[in-house]
């Protein structure tokens, strides 16, 4: 059975978001292997209100309001696909679990995991699935914990190897102004599409106690949204870090961030990438080792399987939310001796430090091509499933035939 796939990617491929880049580079490999009039882009946050097309793929449209799940299953039943794939979080679903039990739906819910504990509501709305297919290593074990048997081994979401390399910062200089930083300054870079997820409040603490004890030059450029669920500015003042921190052009935030060819570069001009958060999964984690840069992550979740070349802080108590999820943050003293520890070396060796070792790791391990690779193979294998599951079924008109021709004989 050839499937024909209702991907909902969340983000449309033109968007630079995280969810946007999955879609940009994952989905015109499956329309190269299925056929492209076989994939179906759903992307309900771009184009709302009228059907448009994406390399070769039809792209339907979404909503203004909330997760479109009706929409999402009246474009399944439209488009006479036999297999949808979700992207990101499974806990807005009401109705897609319940059709899936009932076979209507085959589902595969590709999902991060970044908290600790998983609530009941969700490991029930996710036992229908046909594979859960997490982001991470850490995720994977997470789910399997939670008592799920559908769980597939992780696929790492990828990067554009050709892309994502080293640069020299003698070619950078025009970045290098923009942001702020100097041959001299000890560059810290914080990209942070969620400001209160990403923890970006305990990681200017550190940067400020960093600053405090050591004679750095230090520069920081936080790639964010300055006014989201807080106001950063606030915090920044508080910290008295407004004379070393560069803040990004809010229009380019509001339209989906800069593109990835300018983000290669701000990589390339840091010494180190904070990303000290409860990931379950880390683009800055392997963007910044794509370029040799050093990344501080948390002990927990996704980054110690990502990180090869940086520092692992430890968490710092565990905040419970209203939800029922819990999550925690960042030592912030932990990440300050992080920083002092990468300061005294980048002294030491009068260059940014680099390492061939993560550039490697990158490369080998996060090229699209080898993340969609692994997609095959779940995809291939769901189908497979179905075919014999479909096969299993009885011909219940013999077994009726069967049935009343005993009756008569017993009669």
């Amino acid at each position: 059975m050839k499937p024909r796939i209702l991907f909902n990617c969340k983000d449309h491929p033109d968007l630079s978001s995280g969810y946007g880049i999955v879609a940009k580079y994952l989905l015109p490999l499956l329309g190269d292997r299925y056929g492209r009039d076989n994939v179906i882009i759903y992307a309900p946050v771009y184009q709302r209100d009228h059907i448009g097309s994406w390399e070769g793929m039809t792209v339907v449209p979404g909503i203004d309001w909330g997760f479109g799940e009706d929409l999402i299953l009246d474009h399944y039943q439209a488009y006479g696909c036999n297999l949808l794939i979700m992207l990101g979080d499974a806990w807005p679903l009401g109705k897609l679990p319940d059709l899936a039990a009932q076979d209507k739906v085959l589902w595969i819910q590709s999902l991060p995991v970044d908290w600790i504990g998983m609530p009941k509501n969700i490991i029930n709305r996710l036992k229908p699935a046909h594979k859960l297919v997490p982001f991470s290593k850490w995720g994977e074990n997470a789910l399997r914990k939670a008592g799920l048997s559908n769980v597939s081994k992780a696929i790492w979401l990828g990067l554009n190897t050709d892309l994502w390399k080293p640069q020299p910062r003698e070619e950078l200089q025009d970045v290098m102004n923009i942001l702020g930083y100097s041959r001299d300054s000890f560059n810290i870079l914080i990209v942070a599409a969620n400001q209160e997820r990403k923890r970006v409040r305990q990681a200017l603490e550190a940067i400020a106690t960093f600053r405090k004890a050591t004679s750095a030059n230090v520069r920081l450029y936080l790639h964010s949204h300055v006014k989201g669920e807080r106001d950063l500015r606030a915090d920044v003042d508080e910290l008295g870090l407004d004379d070393i921190i560069v803040y990004p052009d809010p229009y380019l935030m509001t339209q989906g961030g800069a593109p990835e060819s300018d983000m290669v570069k701000v990589f390339n001009c840091a010494d180190v990438v904070i990303n000290s958060c409860l990931e379950g999964f880390g683009f800055s984690h392997i963007q910044a080792q794509a370029c040799g840069v050093p990344v501080i992550c948390l002990s927990e979740g996704a980054g110690p399987e990502l990180v090869v070349f940086g520092y692992e802080v430890p968490m710092q108590g565990i905040e419970v939310l209203p939800n029922q999820m819990a999550t925690g943050g960042p030592n912030p003293i932990a990440i300050a001796k992080a920083l002092e520890d990468l300061w005294e070396n980048r002294k030491k060796s009068g260059a940014p430090l680099r390492s061939p070792k993560a550039i490697k790791f990158v490369q080998d391990n996060f090229s699209w091509s080898k993340i969609a690779s692994q997609w095959f193979e779940v995809i291939d294998q769901c189908m497979e499933d179905r075919v014999k599951w479909c096969m299993q079924v009885p011909d219940t008109s013999a077994l009726l035939k069967e049935k009343a021709l005993k009756t008569v004989e017993l009669r």
